[in-house]
């Protein structure tokens, strides 16, 4: 398996579980939310249900609240407050009856409850309006309570009476409702956690055969560039030999700079064809033997804005057009075709320029022997700060003399080998991100 696709596997797995995670967190905590909401409900209505038959054990609360019915009223809200509760959900401790005019009528509570009183009172809400019941839920010394309020309806439908109340929710109540939500929030969240689990294989599957598919079209890609860059090479009279170590070159001081790998990616590519302009120009210019004229140079020059088109056409060679256009720029801004300077030169323009003249100075060509290390060297430095960036050329004589024994004046086939080892990580990560 190719380190890219271990390391996209990684990556997918990563991302399925943290997804999955993100989403069980996300209906964990809904379901929690919900599930409370609605055992909440089903308490409210036990409460509700326990207020609505004071109507049944005191039908004088149906009928007029005359004040000869006060009395059997006021005895109905004792008992309400007083007995055991006939629900396990809880029981009333405070309860008031007001009339339809929302006068108190009667009031009821057990006794020690002043802590209570005090605290509904100052969180008394208003009657209910367009609805027949409310509620608040109420948390008192780590006890659950629900002040309600309800009409009670007199024989014409309509209210006839209103119960204000304070209602305890029995421990034994709020224990099995957290448990019962706990249950369901649990159960919700391994579900999403399971599917999640289920369905990375079958993802996997399928992303590594889009990662085969990609990696397919890379090295195609990667393959026709050799290729286009071994043509230019050969009209050029040159071999392409010159493409695979000003490559390397290049990569080595753009690793120095520490170049990110946006960058390198197109520095490499913009190293194999850098030259991919010169299939516009005349063969009587790019293959005479002898010095070019002023007019026959100007058209050579012109090989770098053909080159910048020609890699444009194409989205996955564009970026390869600052190397492609610019590599005949100086640092002083005395080069050609735009007479750009400084750093306004892209960064690995600047650093091709260097490896492409080293390149150069130290291989042979047909019109000249190449240049040992220490003259190549010198002709470098008398460049700098006019031709070359100051600081890239520092960087570049650091290691000047390795790469001279390494690669200076080799046209072993190994050189094609060597280079798709040093630019394949670069690559590798498009394909596994």
């Amino acid at each position: 398996m190719r380190p890219a696709t271990t390391t996209a596997n990684r990556a997918l797995a990563k991302r399925l579980g943290f997804g999955g995670l993100v989403i069980a967190i996300l209906l964990g905590g809904m379901t929690f939310y919900f599930e409370s909401e609605r055992v909440d409900d089903t308490i409210v209505d036990l409460a509700l249900d326990e207020a609505r038959h004071l109507v049944e054990e005191a039908p004088e609360i149906a009928a007029p609240l005359a004040p000869a019915n006060r009395p059997a009223i006021q005895r109905a809200l004792t008992d309400l407050v007083m007995r055991p509760p006939r629900n396990a959900p809880g029981d009333y401790v405070i309860a008031e009856l007001y009339d339809a005019n929302r006068n108190s009528v009667a009031t009821a509570s057990e006794p020690n409850v002043a802590m209570i009183e005090g605290v509904v009172d100052g969180q008394r809400h208003p009657f209910p309006v367009g609805a027949e019941s409310d509620y608040r839920k109420l948390l008192i010394n780590g006890q659950v309570y629900l002040q309600v309020i309800t009409q009670l309806r007199g024989p014409n439908g309509g209210p006839n009476a209103y119960l204000e109340g304070v209602f305890r929710v029995a421990p034994a109540v709020i224990e099995e409702v957290r448990d019962a939500t706990l249950r369901v929030t649990a159960t919700v969240v391994l579900a999403v956690l399971a599917t999640s689990l289920l369905l990375y294989p079958i993802i996997r599957r399928l992303n590594q055969r889009v990662l085969r598919h990609s990696q397919e079209l890379l090295d195609a890609n990667l393959g026709t560039l050799r290729a286009l860059g071994s043509a230019i090479a050969k009209r050029d009279s040159d071999t392409s030999h010159h493409n695979y170590r000003v490559a390397l070159l290049s990569i080595r001081l753009a690793e120095a700079v520490a170049l990110n790998a946006a960058q390198m990616r197109s520095l490499i590519k913009g190293a194999f064809i850098h030259d991919v302009g010169k299939i516009a120009i005349r063969d009587s210019i790019l293959l005479k033997p002898g010095r070019l004229d002023a007019d026959e140079f100007a058209e050579m020059k012109t090989h770098v804005s053909h080159g910048g088109d020609i890699v444009r056409q194409t989205e996955w060679l564009a970026d390869a057009a600052e190397v492609v256009k610019y590599h005949h720029e100086k640092f002083d801004g005395s080069g050609y075709l735009t007479g750009l300077g400084g750093e306004d030169i892209p960064v690995i323009a600047r650093i091709f320029a260097i490896a492409d003249v080293f390149d150069a100075l130290t291989s042979a060509r047909p019109y000249k022997q190449p240049l040992s290390l220490e003259r190549s060297v010198e002709i470098l430095l008398e460049g700098r700060g006019t031709h070359f960036d100051p600081k890239l050329l520092d960087a570049f004589l650091a290691i000047a003399a390795s790469l001279y024994a390494t690669y200076s004046g080799r046209e072993e086939g190994d050189l094609a080998t060597e280079l798709q080892a040093a630019s394949d990580p670069y690559f590798a990560g498009v394909v596994a991100g």
